[in-house]
């Protein structure tokens, strides 16, 4: 069971039976709650994960502030970093919903590393990929105000995780007014006053449950630009 999951990661998806064996070895089935903690900043980093099912944010907390590095899905990983550099770890990691994991520990990652060396090519394009995807958002960051961040960030999450309905393109997760102030590094209240603007002129709405549903893609383009 374990080698298929790991064929529908792009991490290992151009990998053959044998090497999806090697791998599947060492995997152990985890299962967390929703807002069930996976692992805390400064913990060991004593192995990586793989999303099977659910959603979780990777997020950084600072006295009262929590800033949301990402919001990751089925499919993707996390974790690799203490794994490689021995540090421990240097963010929280929350279920946002029932979610399904496979876990690598430390051992048995560094034995697939020699017996799979394919793999370390595809995961230093991933960790690169994420390196350019953070470039550009500190870019984006330090050239865009709120309302700019807010657009590109929606639109993000969108193409992420959004599902498509008669009204536009909801995006099935909670996001509170302090989770959108966490993701775009702005205050609470300068958020409010972004989305407010945003749903009066009927780009997107939200509902009781927090979640976003995108009505005007083309103005939040416009406006993330």
């Amino acid at each position: 069971m374990h080698e298929k999951v790991l064929a529908s990661v792009p991490l290992f998806s151009g990998l053959d039976e044998d090497q999806l064996a090697t791998i599947a070895r060492g995997l152990k089935r985890r299962i967390y709650q929703e807002r069930g903690q996976i692992f805390t900043k400064g913990a060991p980093g004593d192995g990586m994960y793989l999303i099977v099912s659910g959603k979780v944010k990777v997020a950084v907390q600072e006295d009262e502030d929590e800033t949301i590095v990402a919001v990751l899905r089925a499919g993707d990983f996390f974790g690799e970093l203490s794994v490689i550099d021995g540090e421990v770890r240097s963010a929280n990691v929350v279920a946002l919903e029932p979610t399904e994991v496979l876990f690598l520990a430390k051992s048995d990652f560094e034995r697939t590393l020699v017996e799979v060396p394919e793999i370390a090519v595809a995961l230093l394009q991933e960790v690169a990929g994420r390196l350019r995807r953070a470039t550009s958002w500190i870019r984006a960051l330090s050239s865009q105000d709120v309302y700019g961040r807010i657009a590109g960030q929606l639109l993000h999450l969108s193409k992420m995780h959004g599902i498509d309905v008669p009204s536009g393109r909801r995006i099935p997760l909670r996001l509170t007014q302090n989770d959108l102030a966490g993701i775009i590094g702005a205050s609470r209240e300068s958020v409010n006053k972004a989305m407010g603007f945003f749903k009066s002129k009927g780009v997107i709405s939200v509902d009781s449950s927090y979640q976003v549903t995108i009505h005007d893609p083309e103005t939040l383009r416009k406006r993330s630009q």
